[in-house]
């Protein structure tokens, strides 16, 4: 997947909206490609071995929805020449003897059988014992992407979550970051992202982060070891987080501030344990002497927020701002 320029600025815009406007620990965005780090992190290795663990101790299928391209095993107890194995297409149905197609998608094993009972009891049987089980499963194709050992697009069994998906791709790379993305459409195509700390979910136990993973879901770890600069700076983007990095160095690295930068209007995002958390800052008085020039910590967002009149000065030196009165010269 590749990140245009356009598309992590929307982001970053994205991302601030939402900080500014909700406390919740859901804040929707998805953050572009870091730079790459090549520090070897044991906190990686640790949330491998946990992700390893979690993923193997319970594949129950119980609650799984069957989905176009399963292949389902039917059998039936007293009449075992209408046993079939038979893909569910595009339609959500199987071809069943004696029943034609039969729509199977949305329903678990358990209810697949139940509905194929009840056709065959109306008909042709008294009282019919039917088992269907899930011989390959189709219907959960995910994408997981970033700092992972295998990059790929994978076929998810089970329930599908998001420590089966990251187990999938192999586990984190050495220098994952200890955050994850998961990007999915809803029914109208628009396309929102939830932020896991995997650190939360493994280290402290909140399973209720192992959220269940859809077909079509992309499943994002960033690098460690970077933080984002956006707004009004000359070159907004990503960097490498140098040692005791503070607000103001970031700001330089990002080129600086710009014509139309407004320095009191800085503001710091941060993920602090799932929650977002928005912190302004004075650059001018950090210049000063008179406030903190605060350090910054993985995955932080310096925002530099731009100032109305120097944006609306510039409008009028670049011929873009068209007032509805016209001005005379006496």
């Amino acid at each position: 997947m590749k990140w245009h320029k356009n598309t992590i600025i929307l982001i970053f815009s994205i991302l601030i909206f939402t900080a500014c406007g909700s406390k919740s620990n859901t804040g929707l965005q998805t953050l572009p490609k870091p730079q790459a780090s090549k520090q070897i992190s044991k906190e990686s290795q640790k949330l491998n071995r946990q992700i390893i663990e979690e993923t193997f101790s319970d594949h129950s299928t119980v609650d799984y929805k069957i989905g176009p391209g399963d292949l389902l095993n039917v059998k039936v107890m007293q009449a075992p020449e209408l046993d079939s194995q038979a893909r569910v297409n595009s339609q959500n149905s199987v071809s069943l003897p004696l029943l034609g197609n039969v729509e199977v998608a949305g329903l678990t094993a358990g209810g697949a059988q139940q509905r194929i009972s009840d056709l065959l009891s109306q008909k042709y049987m008294h009282d019919p014992h039917v088992v269907v089980s899930i011989a390959e499963y189709k219907s959960k194709r995910v994408a997981v992407i970033g700092s992972v050992l295998k990059p790929g697009t994978y076929e998810l069994l089970g329930k599908g979550s998001l420590l089966d998906a990251l187990a999938q791709a192999g586990g984190l790379a050495p220098d994952a970051s200890e955050m994850a993305f998961v990007t999915r459409r809803d029914d109208a195509g628009n396309e929102k992202s939830v932020e896991i700390d995997l650190d939360l979910l493994l280290d402290k136990g909140q399973s209720d982060l192992n959220i269940p993973i859809q077909m079509g879901d992309v499943v994002y770890i960033p690098e460690a070891g970077v933080v984002y600069v956006d707004g009004a700076v000359e070159n907004p983007g990503s960097f490498p987080l140098g040692e005791n990095m503070t607000v103001s160095q970031a700001v330089t690295a990002a080129g600086g501030l710009n014509d139309v930068a407004e320095d009191s209007k800085v503001k710091l995002v941060r993920n602090v344990n799932g929650q977002v958390q928005v912190t302004p800052i004075d650059l001018e008085q950090v210049h000063e002497g008179t406030e903190a020039d605060i350090e910054l910590q993985d995955q932080d967002v310096v925002v530099v927020g731009k100032s109305g009149i120097k944006s609306f000065l510039d409008a009028i030196k670049f011929g873009l701002f068209f007032p509805p009165f016209s001005v005379g010269v006496q």
